[in-house]
């Protein structure tokens, strides 16, 4: 399963404030044979590393290419991202590799503390965690992501404009008729997105109605008996996902509605729903039409 709408102004403020302290020259819990970090001032720009590919994605998309000096090995969008030094892998940073490109600041998810920890503790690098749980945690990210980036006013941009292009998909989609059952298959057995998930959230704005939708988890594991008693009547399948002829001709997959009529689907891409990042609007617009 992969890993990985705060609309509170509370989480946001926090996310600022936490990053305004990053910001500062912060040398505690530096290692001796450490060199220190970069430190951005007006004279000397930042040095920014992103610790998840939704992070990067709003990093170029909000033109912080020039900032931007290294990502994860799952980076692979816009192509540039592909070419920086990749110095962490979701569960592990290289800090030799880190301490070599003197960051500034390093920003993260806000379950990446086991990646995050270290850089800060042993490199003196101070590290932003971003919350990452529902659709609109994505304008936080943003907000961060373009601060430590110093483009708070092309984030801002950024934001504006991912909210009106999701709101152009909703208004387009058909008024009436029912919403079907939806089942996104993150993983086998049984691994989807649930309420607390932006996968959920994006499901909803689609007009479809999420089978894990009551389930206060973002990314739960439903057992068999659970999911024929779902009866999803669309399938939407992640494509590192094995669900062959040989797969939907076993239980629970068979007694399905939607494999009985066809209606399995893969998106096009997979990280247009699966990354919280600009190019969500690709993912609602391709499930939005999958689901009329």
């Amino acid at each position: 399963m992969k890993k990985r709408l705060a609309t509170s102004h509370t989480a946001l403020a926090a996310a600022c404030v936490a990053l305004a302290g990053a910001l500062c020259a912060c040398t505690h819990g530096r290692t001796d044979s450490s060199p220190p970090p970069a430190t951005a001032s007006p004279s000397s720009p930042p040095r920014v590393i992103t610790l998840a590919p939704s992070l990067t994605e709003i990093a170029y998309a909000v033109g912080c290419s020039d900032a931007l000096i290294a990502d994860t090995k799952y980076d692979d969008y816009p192509s540039a991202a592909k070419t920086l030094p990749h110095v962490a892998d979701l569960s592990h940073a290289d800090l030799e590799r880190i301490a070599q490109l003197r960051p500034t600041v390093a920003v993260a998810l806000h379950d990446q503390e086991h990646e995050g920890a270290p850089i800060q503790a042993r490199l003196g690098v101070p590290v932003v965690y971003l919350p990452n749980r529902r659709l609109n945690d994505l304008y936080a990210d943003i907000a961060g992501v373009a601060a430590a980036c110093n483009r708070t006013a092309q984030g801002n941009a950024l934001a504006r404009d991912i909210k009106a292009r999701l709101a152009r998909v909703v208004a387009g989609q058909p008024r009436g008729g029912r919403r079907p059952r939806v089942l996104f298959l993150l993983g086998l057995p049984g691994f989807t997105a649930g309420k607390s998930s932006y996968i959920s959230d994006l499901i909803a704005l689609a007009g479809g109605d999420n089978i894990a939708g009551d389930l206060d988890q973002p990314y739960p594991d439903l057992s068999a008996e659970a999911i024929v008693r779902a009866d999803p009547q669309v399938i939407i399948v992640s494509n590192d996902t094995p669900f062959g002829a040989d797969v939907r001709a076993r239980e629970p997959w068979r007694s399905t509605t939607a494999v009985q009529r066809g209606r399995v689907l893969r998106p096009p891409n997979d990280s247009i729903l699966e990354r919280n990042g600009p190019r969500v609007v690709q993912g609602l617009e391709w499930l939005s039409a999958q689901l009329r």
